[in-house]
């Protein structure tokens, strides 16, 4: 099921699902960027609200103001302002079939993988892509378009350079995934994805030491979800802790995992927890190429 794409004179709505935004994520100038887009902005009613434990609100605040944008039919796109930590609860309080109802695209990463895996598991598709919060001065300026471009159905391939860590060959599947600690929290839940279809998985993450890798890792290879993936696409693992300590980098350990499967496997995909951070379509049928010249994502 894809939501329709955004068009001049639409409406986005902005709301928060984990974590509080900061200050400077509330300053930031997200709404006006978006109206110079074309765009119409509403806001969630508990934006500003918190609850002890860094939560934009409590866990039914949350849901609350994510169930009224996707009830509003005026509402094409729903992003989050930040990711952090929360939205397992927020979706514990919501009827997500709401979402099959009215369709609309949902927008964040890193914790909003929770709500990205809930909606690749009911055949939704979503874009992993920016966070208003990081609309900032700072901002280069690709991120934004990118999100733009998604939004707008504008998204057609990516290429990334050539990495020594690639696996030449081609695949075609599904595209699911997101950040690595969240996917192997949904492990054996009712929202995790059994990889049943050919399925290219996506994977990324930030601040984890390199024995957590290591175990998130080890842990879908032994469940059987690495082998059944016809293709895996790396993004940024930043500020990953303990290389020294291992001798080795994050992608030589991911490399040791990936390699023998015997199926392409792209590094350097600009996506995650940097920027530039490519907007990508989630639960979207893929096609993926790996050569000597690099990678190409293409969706189809």
């Amino acid at each position: 099921m894809r939501p329709e794409f955004l068009k001049q004179g639409d409406t986005v709505a902005v709301i928060a699902i984990a974590s509080a935004p900061s200050d400077a994520q509330l300053a930031a100038n997200w709404k006006e960027q978006l109206e110079s887009w074309g765009l119409k902005v509403k806001i969630g009613e508990n934006i500003t609200a918190k609850y002890p434990g860094d939560f934009a609100g409590t866990h039914k605040q949350r849901a609350d103001d994510l169930a009224a944008m996707i009830a509003d039919k005026e509402v094409k796109a729903i992003i989050s302002i930040r990711g952090g930590y929360g939205t397992m609860h927020t979706i514990k309080n919501l009827d997500l079939g709401a979402f099959k109802e009215n369709p609309k695209w949902l927008v964040g990463y890193s914790d909003i993988t929770i709500l990205h895996y809930a909606l690749q598991k009911m055949g939704i598709e979503s874009i992993h892509g920016a966070m208003t919060g990081t609309f900032t001065e700072e901002f280069d300026g690709f991120s934004q378009n990118s999100l733009k471009n998604a939004l707008f159905g504008e998204v057609a391939a990516y290429t990334t350079n050539p990495s020594r860590y690639n696996t030449f060959g081609s695949a075609r599947g599904r595209l699911i995934g997101g950040n690595l600690t969240l996917m192997r929290n949904l492990i054996a839940t009712p929202n995790d994805n059994n990889f049943d279809e050919p399925t290219i998985l996506f994977i990324e993450d930030i601040d984890e030491r390199m024995y957590t890798i290591d175990s998130k890792l080890w842990h879908l290879r032994e469940c059987g979800h690495l082998a059944k993936c016809k293709g895996i696409v790396v993004g940024y693992f930043t500020d990953t802790r303990e290389e020294d300590q291992w001798q080795r980098s994050v992608y030589d350990l991911i490399h040791e995992y990936t390699a023998p499967l015997g199926i392409p496997v792209m590094f350097n995909f600009p996506c995650g927890h940097e920027h530039p951070n490519a907007s990508i379509y989630l639960g979207r049928e893929v096609e993926m190429c790996v050569g000597e010249q690099g990678g190409v994502l293409r969706f189809v």
